[in-house]
């Protein structure tokens, strides 16, 4: 015989207490392990294909801040931007973020499955409280302190400013006890090897920079040339000839083959030197150029020699010319 049996009225589900128990801690909590439980999910909402080169690091503010393998990809989830977007809020319930940001370095993300970076992070946030509340300054820090703040007349604010300042010194007491150092460009506490993050970000911009403006004087140059007189890697390089080819390419109006700009960005899309510019050349390729970007393609700054030779296999068909290929080399 079957049994029925019968549901307590007084019993709820898991599903239902977890929410109304992380509602009642607060909404920063709660805000939290929305953000948390989206960012695991982060496989379904854009698939496999696209999660196993992109990865979300965190939320900061309204931004999702995402982490690309590759420049490619970057430039890819750039185009399908208002798509991810749409499909992350949907997933989220409400209006979670509105805009897209990659950041250079991979962070970790913690989910709910990784308890152990999770316990990793609370016990090294308890060992700094204990740090801190442990530290004393000595006499000569004591005065130290009272003599950054003995211009201040007001007896209330110099009482804070100095309370301030001896905070700030226990702080980087407690932080060097810990293992941390400071950086040897801008003295900021940091730990790990060379120099803290910020220092290597601002680098990294400076270097940028640094190719971009190579890039300006000598169009034609490729990674092989450039190495030799910048420090730079071969997507870096590619990614600032990316941008300025799209910057030029959004300047330059239809029709336009002889304007410095326009010659400047065949040079710089197709590598080729000013000996090498002719009228059809630029034609051609500008014709080129703006198809890819209206077809949304991904760009890439350097074809390949077969793609190469297969237009002009078809130019030479059309026009009822054949192409010449040199022999190989012996």
């Amino acid at each position: 015989m079957k049994r029925s049996y019968r549901r307590n009225p007084g019993m709820e589900k898991i599903n239902q207490v977890i929410p109304k128990s992380i509602h009642a801690l607060g909404k920063k909590i709660e805000r939290t392990y929305q953000e948390r439980f989206v960012l695991a999910r982060w496989p379904e909402i854009v698939g496999e294909g696209i999660a196993s080169h992109v990865q979300p690091i965190g939320i900061e503010g309204e931004k999702l801040l995402l982490h690309a393998s590759v420049p490619a990809w970057r430039n890819e989830i750039t185009l399908m931007q208002m798509t991810i977007l749409a499909r992350f809020n949907t997933f989220a319930g409400f209006e979670m973020v509105k805009e897209l940001a990659f950041s250079w370095k991979k962070g970790d993300i913690v989910l709910f499955q990784a308890s152990g970076r999770v316990q990793e992070e609370a016990d090294e946030q308890e060992a700094y409280r204990k740090a801190l509340r442990e530290m004393t300054l000595t006499e000569e820090e004591q005065e130290a302190c009272e003599r950054s703040v003995s211009l201040v007349s007001e007896e209330r604010l110099r009482k804070k400013l100095r309370h301030i300042s001896q905070r700030r010194k226990k702080r980087e007491k407690a932080l060097l006890s810990l293992g941390e150092k400071p950086c040897p460009q801008c003295g900021k506490l940091f730990s790990g090897e060379g120099v803290c993050p910020s220092c290597t970000c601002r680098e990294r911009r400076e270097r940028r920079r640094s190719v971009r403006r190579h890039l300006l004087d000598l169009p034609w140059a490729r990674y092989a040339d450039i190495k030799d007189h910048l420090r730079c890697t071969p997507a870096m390089v590619a990614s600032e000839r990316t941008r300025l080819v799209q910057e030029l390419a959004r300047r330059i109006e239809f029709g336009d083959w002889e304007s410095l700009e326009a010659k400047t960005l065949v040079m710089l899309y197709r590598s080729l030197r000013p000996e090498q510019l002719t009228e059809d050349v630029v034609r051609r390729t500008l014709y080129d150029l703006r198809r890819e970007m209206a077809e949304g393609t991904v760009f890439r700054p350097f074809p390949k020699r077969s793609e190469v030779m297969k237009k002009t296999a078809k130019r030479g068909a059309k026009s009822g010319e054949g192409f010449h290929v040199s022999a190989p080399r012996r």
